[in-house]
């Protein structure tokens, strides 16, 4: 009996254990889930290092008298944590109790300074009576000693120590994570006076992310509407789009073969129809958009696509209000080129609304082009449109097209003739069909520009709501708050937005 109640209890005791250790390996999954990304690539090395300091400060601490020391060294550990820990990656939980922790590091900040004073104070008051402090009177170096504490055999007073210089570098620290606290309240400075102060605004936000492909240019926020005619080669985009203007714009080529080989935006409404004059300043910034791709490009491949032309067109049925981006016809091995691929990716992600000509002719959608759509979760109708160009009341081949739609769409959505856009043959026996079908475009183009702008308004908020848990850096507070701004107020389509903010327009304080 003796013998299995031993058993027993070994096998209790064994239970616990294990308890015991996984509940310690959970905790420490928990814990580096919170750390730093160098902390977690780094761990083995850096628990050495916590061990190591661990020890040594524990003898320190047995050993040493001096309780003041004590609690520097402990409010050295509760301001580096803060820096480093809870404003460089836990900015949700420091938010979230922020008047506790803002409350600590103020009190901190008092004490060290005060500490600080008193002992300078001290030295002022002993400079002229004690030999050992005479060196120091005039020198920086007073501000950070205190009176000696220990004589020599002599009776004089040994050199003092430097003990005051610790309380500097608290208050430092302390002013620093205050300052921390007090940034958010304040707009970046290189978008006070911005063209567009949201757009900068929410770049500044979206650059903690590192994540480029979601940047957007100072155009964006209240520039014209962005329409593309994407699709693959020769299936009649430039046509279309020459027919919408009444005229082939400067440098279109059309023919049976490829015939755009560049990404072209064209601004409407100018005084001239020819590429952009380097001086012309205003017909620049509404195609600035691909100079901000290019710059993307350049981040993601490390090259930027010189395949592009900003072209001005006299046309004013579209006015000022759009504009227009020619895309070469999409094909397959762009799929595997970095720079070509992030650049048409980058086109159909920014524009407000895409076009998608589509030919029987040359109908197959290729697997790599139908990702750009499908794997961003673009909605037919909301994000983009099918064109079924060189229509033809005699062969029609809806049942290819739904074929090919079924590539982009996870939706079981079935496309039918009345409900497509059509543009008929080219003939003398659709000439009446192809007006209709021309001007049934141009309303659908003009329509676009009712929403685009509370469209916009939600992309942006959609990305900061995503990212909004993954902030980290040395300014994830500021970011974080002027995130939560921009979501709650800015870019609220239902919040009327203020004409004129003083405050931040003219002073840069943000509330």
């Amino acid at each position: 009996e003796h013998k299995t109640q031993s058993n027993s209890d070994y096998s209790l005791f064994s239970i616990h254990l294990q308890v015991a250790c996984n509940l310690n390996m959970f905790l420490l999954d928990r814990l580096l889930n919170l750390a730093p990304p160098f902390v977690q690539e780094n761990f083995q090395l850096l628990s050495f290092g916590f061990l190591l300091t661990y020890v040594l400060f524990c003898l320190h601490w047995v050993m040493s008298t001096d309780w003041e020391e004590k609690f520097n060294w402990f409010s050295l550990i509760v301001g580096s944590t803060g820096i480093l820990h809870l404003h460089y990656s836990n900015v949700l939980l420091l938010q979230n109790y922020e008047p506790l922790f803002l409350s600590c590091w103020v009190g901190f900040c008092f004490y060290h300074t005060s500490t600080w004073r008193t002992n300078y104070n001290k030295v002022t008051k002993e400079l002229g009576s004690i030999a050992s402090l005479k060196p120091f009177d005039g020198s920086p170096l007073r501000f950070l000693i205190a009176l000696p504490s220990t004589k020599n055999r002599a009776g004089q007073w040994n050199q003092p120590p430097f003990r005051n210089g610790i309380q500097v570098v608290l208050v430092i620290l302390y002013g620093w994570l205050i300052g921390l606290h007090i940034l958010p309240f304040f707009t970046p400075l290189h978008c006070r006076g911005d063209v567009s102060p949201n757009c900068c605004r929410y770049n500044f936000v979206i650059d903690s992310f590192d994540n480029t492909r979601s940047s957007v240019n100072m155009n964006y926020c209240s520039g014209p509407v962005r329409i593309a005619f994407a699709g693959a080669w020769s299936t009649g985009k430039t046509s279309i789009i020459s027919a919408l203007l009444g005229h082939s714009y400067s440098t279109a080529q059309i023919a049976p073969a490829p015939s755009t080989d560049k990404f072209i935006c064209l601004a409407l409404g100018a005084p001239y129809s020819d590429p952009i004059q380097s001086d012309d300043y205003e017909r620049r910034r509404k195609c600035d958009l691909m100079s901000h791709i290019n710059d993307i490009t350049h981040k993601v491949c490390g090259k930027q696509l010189s395949n592009v032309l900003d072209v001005a067109d006299k046309s004013q049925e579209f006015s000022d209000s759009f504009v227009f981006f020619d895309m070469p016809g999409w094909q397959p091995e762009y799929g595997s080129e970095c720079v070509y691929r992030t650049f048409y990716e980058q086109m159909i992600e920014k524009m407000d609304f895409v076009y998608i000509v589509w030919d029987v002719n040359h109908g197959k959608i290729h697997d790599t082009f139908a990702d750009l759509f499908k794997q961003k979760n673009k909605a037919r109708g909301r994000d983009y449109e099918i064109i079924y160009n060189r229509y033809d009341d005699d062969h029609t081949d809806m049942a290819f097209l739904n074929q090919q739609y079924a590539k982009m769409s996870d939706a079981q959505e079935i496309l039918s003739v009345g409900y497509t856009l059509k543009v008929h043959e080219n003939s003398t026996r659709y000439m009446e069909d192809i007006d209709k079908d021309l001007a049934m475009l141009r309303s659908k183009i003009l329509s676009v520009n009712q929403t685009v702008h509370d469209n916009r308004k939600i992309a942006m908020k959609e990305n900061l709501l995503n990212y909004r848990t993954k902030i980290t850096g040395m300014q994830s507070l500021r970011k974080l708050k002027i995130g939560d701004r921009l979501i709650h107020q800015d870019l609220n389509i239902h919040l009327k937005p203020p004409r004129y903010n003083i405050l931040r327009d003219v002073f840069g304080i943000e509330l």
